[in-house]
């Protein structure tokens, strides 16, 4: 640290016997300004630490009475190696008493102690409320008696570096005073101590570290400095110092709770019940988690315990974090976060868990020349009971919130912080930022997760819902004209949906349900735009069949593709691409159906009543349950009778194949044996006509004109004036 100065005090004995003799040459001048001497009284419980390797008396008359007078009845004075940091020229508690007024005293302490972690670069922490003592004998300060009680420990699986400890805890040369958020502390505690590696550091804001010059800070060196003189004052870590007593691999914070109203600092006291309380009531809210994830992606695990003796411990809070699977890309990162809280309150052990997607998106910003990256938050499964009401009064958020859907809530962070973005209008600012590139990247990067084959339990409806619907927006912002405020929002994406979807067209995020595409581009891709059911399920497999890049997307994607996309054709599958593959592929009909054939009939006739689409395809159904093609090589004749079953039990099954099968859809039995249908038919020299025989199957009365009719498919008209 820059602003230590090391300060090597002499060993000695103090001598009543001759206090002339022995007397070195006193030190030069460079040597006196940056080696000064730091005293503390004596007690005598520490009379057997003195330093005896030579006896020592100084010649400066000055420094002489500091030390000893010629009176052998005054108490001895001992000295300890200490570097200390000088106060400034102003009362620091004042300038910490300033900056607690605009600090929140409940959640600020708490989420400064994962900031920091964030920080160090911590995966772990781990918090003790530890309810005891220890001796007072031996401190640095006879003042500091009172922070030898209940404390709370912070520690962290993370060393500080050298630049960490002027960044993090404010020891800057500029002003040697304590950071703003360091100062949260002090809502707390008058005292703290940092513990990191071999050294130790004491932070009193009332500038009690020595008696002749107001200092503020004393660092200790665990593995070169004797500090038995102050054994007492070190006893709280023990616990942490167990193996080497020199070496901490970690760091810890302890803030002894204040006991008096009376401070310099603020009259504010907490228990170790207060702290308790606070600290569940903090990650009883959703925010509190999304804060973390956003904020401090390098913590995976968060607990505090309870504690006596440091032998039994009660653990009321454990947080466990951890990435079930990450998909990585050249610009972004998106992680599936599983996370579980397990409390203990009055007594009662909870459990409750959480699933996050994290995207993080890395950029260049030309603006203010640096790197950025945009954090993108979806919850997928968020707390189950927890109020949003307690959090928003205490806390300062570092996240913003968007409503990407009518259901769902995106939140998002840029850091660093821009001083480029535009603060007036929250759609310039998100396109600034590149919002829309980066949530099409994250849309992109799910679809990874979901693919069928990933065994995450995730739906591929759950892509569906995250691309904006355009008309559902707009019934939206229609129906909440009198809510300025929510109107304002629905606004902000209504304005970006052309933005999102264009990039969202960029990216090969569809999956082709064909085997062996995998992800297709848009201009390679046919969409299944059909509803759900045995249609849809056919068609699928009739053009996978033929290898075609078959991808099944709802209306609204379909919707949004066409509109706003950057590309110029979209492939919908249409009955015409159906009957085109079909006829190109007969041998297709082998492997189908008879459900399957008449979907496929269905969709095709029930969508474009077309008989050409039909003409030379084997899809006409007979009552005998089975198929032929509609225009044959050969004429036949196929009789039409009402849609009506009975009919048939006039005729012998044998005879079947000579019907068509009025077992099926009404609308699709109406169409075939209609009389547009039968013209058209005969447009494509298709001939259908009515019969004027009657009788002919051994019926004993003569049928009505609607009764019975006959389809003749003749390849020419010669053979239609045979028949005729």
């Amino acid at each position: 640290m820059r602003k230590f100065r090391k300060i090597f005090h002499p060993k000695t004995t103090i001598s009543t016997t001759n206090k002339n003799e022995n007397v070195h040459t006193p030190n030069s001048p460079e040597t006196t300004l940056n080696n000064r001497t730091f005293t503390k009284q004596s007690s005598p419980s520490i009379n057997n630490h003195l330093y005896t390797e030579s006896p020592v008396t100084s010649t400066n008359p000055t420094q002489s009475n500091s030390i000893s007078s010629g009176d052998d009845s005054l108490p001895s004075v001992q000295y300890a190696k200490m570097r200390i940091i000088s106060s400034p020229v102003f009362q620091l508690r004042d300038i910490i008493s300033a900056l607690l007024t605009s600090i929140p005293p409940s959640c600020d302490l708490i989420s400064t102690f994962i900031t920091y972690g964030q920080s160090l670069g911590a995966s772990t922490i781990h918090g003790y409320l530890v309810d005891r003592c220890y001796d007072t004998q031996t401190l640095i300060n006879d003042d500091f008696s009172s922070y030898q009680g209940v404390a709370l420990c912070i520690t962290y699986d993370a060393l500080l570096s050298e630049q960490q400890w002027e960044d993090v805890f404010g020891i800057h040369e500029s002003t040697s005073i304590i950071s703003k958020t360091a100062s949260s502390f002090f809502h707390l505690t008058d005292f703290l101590c940092i513990l990191s590696g071999s050294r130790v550091v004491y932070y009193d804001p009332n500038e009690r570290m020595t008696n002749d010059e107001r200092a503020y800070v004393s660092i200790f060196d665990l593995e070169n400095d004797d500090i038995e003189i102050f054994q007492d004052q070190f006893s709280p870590l023990d616990y942490f110092l167990l193996k080497s007593k020199t070496f901490y691999n970690g760091t810890l914070i302890r803030l002894p709770l204040r006991k008096t109203s009376t401070t310099q600092i603020t009259t504010h006291i907490l228990t170790l019940d207060d702290i308790k309380q606070q600290i569940l009531r903090y990650f009883h809210l959703n925010e509190s988690f999304i804060e973390l994830l956003l904020m401090q992606t390098n913590i995976n695990l968060i607990e505090f315990d309870y504690t006596k003796d440091f032998q039994i411990f009660t653990k009321f809070l454990s947080i466990d974090k951890h990435s079930l699977t990450t998909i990585h890309d050249a610009q972004s990162t998106t992680q599936l976060i599983h996370m579980t809280l397990s409390k203990q309150t009055d007594d009662i052990n909870t459990s409750n868990v959480t699933r996050w997607l994290l995207s993080i998106y890395n950029d260049y910003n030309e603006n203010d020349k640096h790197e950025i990256q945009l954090k993108l938050l979806l919850p997928l499964m968020p707390l189950s009971s927890s109020s949003e009401t307690y959090m928003s009064s205490n806390i300062s958020r570092n996240y913003q919130s968007i409503q990407i859907t009518s259901s769902r809530i995106l939140y998002y962070c840029i850091i660093p912080s821009l001083n480029s973005l535009c603060q007036d209008n929250l759609c310039i600012q998100l396109r600034q930022i590149k919002f829309p590139q980066a949530y099409a990247l994250f849309l992109k990067n799910l679809s990874r997760l979901i693919n069928p084959t990933t065994t995450l339990n995730l739906s591929i409806d759950l892509i569906w819902q995250l691309m904006p619907d355009i008309d559902e927006y707009q019934r939206l912002l229609n129906e909440n004209q009198n809510y300025s405020l929510q109107e304002q929002y629905l606004k902000i994406i209504y304005n970006l949906i052309p933005d999102i979807w264009s990039e969202i067209g960029k990216q090969e995020l569809f999956y082709s349900v064909t085997d062996g595409w995998g992800y297709v581009a848009i201009e390679d891709m046919i969409i299944n735009n059909v509803k759900a059911g045995p249609i849809q399920d056919v068609l699928t497999f009739v053009f996978s069949e033929a290898n075609a890049p078959i991808v099944i997307l709802p209306p609204h994607v379909i919707n949004g593709l066409c509109k706003y996309s950057n590309k110029h054709y979209l492939q919908v599958m249409t009955p015409f691409h159906a009957s085109e593959l079909l006829a190109k592929n007969s041998s297709i009909f082998s492997h189908l159906t008879y459900e399957q054939k008449l979907s496929l009939l269905t969709y095709i006739i029930l969508n474009d009543p077309d008989p050409g689409l039909v003409l030379e395809l084997q899809l006409l159904p007979l009552a005998n349950n089975q198929f032929i093609t509609f225009q044959g090589k050969q004429a036949s004749t196929i009789y039409i009778v009402d849609h009506n079953l009975d009919f048939l039990k006039l005729f012998q099954e044998k005879n079947y194949d000579k019907f068509l099968n009025a077992n099926i859809d009404k609308k699709l039995f109406d169409i075939l044996s209609s009389e547009i249908f039968q013209v058209c038919v005969e447009f494509f020299q298709f001939h259908m006509y009515r019969s004027n025989y009657y009788g002919r199957y051994g019926s004993t009365t003569q049928p009505t004109d609607n009764s019975r009719r006959s389809i003749s498919a003749s390849p020419s008209p010669y053979d239609r004036g045979n028949n005729e």
